[in-house]
């Protein structure tokens, strides 16, 4: 009876290691929002993302988006095809007359819900021993582990980063995140969507 016991409380102990451990291993975190495609629809419109990708983001003067590949064939997908293309996604808009928007990270899911048409693949697995090379790399580092820069120490967000809150950064503060560039004279990097699970792996870690 006794070692019944300890098995049954062994398992929770066992089950719940086993989940933080695929959680390390995906980059995913606690964090991760569920979107709603209907919310996604409205914002898509009324963010005037029409007005480059298409009503429906079938393309237009901007590429296409809709569909289960290319840019939303993932959420890490469509975070990497963001960062890549923000700097003339921001020239854009503000040739159109556009003014930016604060895209939150729960705005960010839903906009992946209705381009993906309800899509839910996680296909790419994340490692930060990647991510830490990557993060270096792609001078995110050099602004991120300096004191002296102005730019805050993601350390203290560990477990909080998902495709959608990278995206979310990129709108709320990626004006200034280019304006710390360009006075060091570095140029926006370009990110795969296998190298934007490695950073979110790395980032959850908090090292």
């Amino acid at each position: 009876m006794e070692s019944g016991v300890n098995d049954m409380t062994r398992f929770p102990l066992i089950l719940a290691v086993v989940v933080a451990v695929l959680g390390a291993f995906s980059g995913c975190s606690k964090w991760e929002h569920r979107g709603a495609a209907a919310n996604g629809a409205k914002l898509f419109a009324s963010l005037r993302c029409i007005s480059c990708h298409g009503d429906k983001g079938q393309g237009g003067l901007a590429p296409a988006l809709a569909g289960n590949s290319g840019p939303v064939s993932s959420p890490e997908a469509m975070a990497a095809a963001m960062w890549s293309h923000a700097t003339r996604m921001w020239q854009a808009v503000d040739t159109a007359g556009i003014p930016r928007p604060q895209i939150t990270a729960g705005q960010a899911a839903d906009l992946y819900a209705y381009l993906s048409s309800g899509s839910d693949r996680h296909n790419l697995v994340g490692a930060a021993v990647r991510g830490q090379q990557v993060f270096g790399a792609k001078l995110c580092a050099s602004c991120h582990e300096q004191v002296d820069t102005g730019a805050p120490n993601l350390a203290l967000k560990a477990g909080q980063f998902s495709a959608f809150s990278m995206i979310a950064a990129l709108w709320q503060h990626g004006s200034g995140m280019l304006a710390r560039m360009i006075a060091q004279n570095k140029e926006w990097q370009v990110l795969s969507a296998q190298e934007m699970t490695d950073i979110i792996a790395y980032l959850n870690t908090g090292k």
